[in-house]
């Protein structure tokens, strides 16, 4: 505790400075941004964790700096830094990463020449354990162009390294994931943001390639994502649908297959928004395991309904397995009176309730507080309170 203690004391100070200097940074014109977060964890039986993350950030003239420094009561637990610098048709970036040993560094470059756009990520990770580092090298080329009408084609290559998918956002299916925007809004609404990162494997050679497709135009949704890796093609993944604007109604149906044109996925999706109400429907079908004459059989329903009510917002996700027997149900409710905003989760499975988060801000002068709560029937899981502060042009 006194260390933690100690540490706080040293960020406020650091804190002080920076808000002293803010009249300043107005002066020759750059942005910043200052968050701390402190939270306390359980360890059971009887102890507990708590833990502090410090952000600091800022832009100027084109560069841009932030850096992350995590801590517990044991001590350092990592520290991410990014650079960056904006050239006009050239950025540059980097990304060191100790977690809390050396784990990453990454090198990109990124050019936009015609509309085409031209990505090239250079990596060194240590892909083996504290006790024995391993690094290894691998890079990522990346083509990517808006067309015309709608089309567009990325293209991704993976030296030594594979999930080349995590370039993207980690998103497989563009427009699936689009009409899926209440189930990932659920999915996302208490939780962390992802740390999408390609894998690096051992030695430099060619892994894997990506290539997608994408159309939409005069309401018709399509797309192409195939996926290679160093034995040939492993997976291709197709979505078809359209797209009607008065009232907003889509309808998309995507399908996957194996290396050997096997089919081992099928979904439909239906998604409605008429005036407030927003109504989405994801039906799925995987291959059957078992050796049967169905290559697919029936894998899960769920329904998504999200709506707003004297300022209030409400969302909705009810979902069933392959047997038609309940999963799980969600239930977000969000609302924005300022400078208060608040943030409502509760999850039920089969057995009933399964656990609750609760978050809760206030912005005034500026600055951000908030303090967001997790708790199952086993108790709190996560309490964590802080505060962020953006200040500049």
């Amino acid at each position: 505790m006194p260390r933690l203690r100690a540490r706080i004391a040293i960020c406020v100070v650091v804190l002080s400075l920076i808000g002293g200097g803010i009249a300043m940074a107005n002066d020759v014109g750059f942005s910043g941004f200052v968050g701390l977060g402190i939270s306390y964890t359980p360890v059971p039986p009887t102890s507990y964790n708590i833990g502090a993350d410090l952000v600091l950030a800022f832009d100027v003239s084109g560069f841009s700096f932030a850096s992350e420094t995590g801590f517990d009561l044991v001590g350092f637990q990592s520290q991410r830094v990014i650079l960056g610098v904006d050239l006009g048709a050239v950025q540059i970036s980097e990304e060191i990463l100790f977690d809390p040993y050396f784990g990453w560094n990454e090198v990109s470059v990124d050019l936009a020449i015609a509309g085409v756009n031209i990505g090239v990520d250079f990596i060194l990770a240590n892909i083996g354990s504290v006790q024995t580092p391993t690094y290894s090298m691998g890079a990522v080329i990346e083509l990517s162009s808006g067309i015309v009408c709608g089309f567009s084609i990325s293209s991704l290559t993976g030296f030594g390294a594979i999930d080349l998918v995590n370039v993207l956002g980690g998103i497989e299916a563009p427009f699936s994931y689009e009409l899926l925007t209440l189930f990932n809004h659920l999915d996302t609404l208490c939780a962390l943001p992802l740390d999408l990162d390609v894998t690096i494997v051992p030695n430099f050679y060619f892994e894997a390639e990506l290539v997608r497709l994408e159309a939409d135009f005069m309401g018709l949704l399509a797309s192409n994502t195939t996926w290679f890796d160093y034995m040939g093609l492993s997976r291709m993944l197709f979505e078809l649908g359209y797209r009607f604007e008065d009232p907003s109604l889509s309808f998309l149906a995507t399908m996957g297959l194996g290396g050997s044109f096997v089919i081992t996925d099928i979904a439909f999706i239906v998604d409605l928004q008429v005036d407030v109400v927003r109504f989405t429907s994801h039906t799925w079908f995987e291959e059957n395991p078992l050796p049967a004459p169905i290559p697919i059989v029936f894998s899960g329903q769920g329904f998504a309904v999200s709506f707003e009510l004297c300022g209030v917002s409400i969302t909705t996700e009810t979902g069933f397995d392959g047997s038609l027997l309940f999963a799980q149900q969600l239930i977000g409710i969000e609302a924005t009176f300022d400078p208060v905003s608040f943030m409502s989760l509760t999850t039920f499975d089969a057995t009933g309730f399964a656990g609750q988060c609760i978050y809760a801000d206030v912005v005034f002068c500026g600055v951000k507080l908030y303090t967001k709560a997790e708790f199952d029937f086993s108790g709190i899981n996560l309490v964590t309170f802080g505060f962020d502060f953006s200040f500049g042009s």
